[in-house]
């Protein structure tokens, strides 16, 4: 029969937590995800064991504190010195997997997890595209390949360092929906709409906002939505 299933997903460019105030700082970003209190996080920018945030596991610290799931995937990978994107999740998060993107500054990546949501799983992928168009033009295609193989219900979040009338955006399939935010803010700091959150479902109601914070050079994009499916 079919049934109606709800989440709220989250993506954030933590920068490693460095503030706009020069600051680096884990608690404020923890604050942040838990004033939106979401099911799912796709974290960018997020490093483990480097000097400049303190030689800490930043995905294991955000984890506990905040009583979720995680996995992760080392974009860049020196010894145990590590940065790259993360997800959160309240849902068991029962396997995950890692492609690599390449990069003309530094190799991305894209964070692939399958969740257990109420007795069904669901694929989130979490992504960070180069800062500039040399390297998106190689990594769109690839990240467009891995979409096109993925079945319902899957949600693609992350920092696509584009607006949505990049032309290198229309490469999307037409079976992914971007959730469009409700309010004007800009989703980073110098301004512009570059964090997006995508599903491939069909959606029965949804909405998408921007969470202002200080906490990083990105501000929390938010989006909640209901989707049916046959169980």
């Amino acid at each position: 029969m079919d049934a109606t299933n709800y989440i709220r997903v989250m993506t954030y460019g933590i920068r490693h937590g460095k503030g706009m105030d020069g600051r680096t700082s884990l608690r404020h970003i923890a604050e942040d995800i838990a004033e939106a209190n979401p099911d799912v996080v796709s974290l960018q920018g997020v490093d483990r064991f480097l000097p400049r945030s303190g030689f800490q596991d930043q995905v294991n610290r955000l984890a506990k504190q905040l009583g979720m799931y995680s996995c992760f995937s080392p974009s860049v990978n020196l010894l145990i010195v590590q940065y790259g994107n993360a997800i959160l999740s309240r849902y068991p998060i029962i396997s995950k997997e890692i492609k690599y993107l390449g990069g003309s500054i530094e190799r991305r990546s894209i964070l692939i997890a399958r969740l257990q949501i109420r007795g069904e799983t669901v694929t989130v992928l979490n992504t960070h595209l180069g800062v500039n168009t040399k390297s998106r033009m190689k990594q769109v295609p690839i990240l467009c390949d891995v979409l096109n193989k993925l079945e319902q219900p899957a949600i693609l979040a992350g920092d696509f360092n584009m607006e949505m009338d990049d032309a290198l955006m229309k490469q999307m399939n037409s079976r992914w929906q971007k959730i469009e935010l409700q309010n004007t803010r800009p989703t980073v700091e110098n301004g512009g709409e570059i964090d997006h959150i995508f599903v491939n479902m069909m959606i029965e109601e949804a909405e998408a906002w921007v969470q202002p914070s200080a906490s990083s050079d990105h501000n929390p994009v938010i989006a909640q939505f209901r989707w049916r499916s046959d169980n």
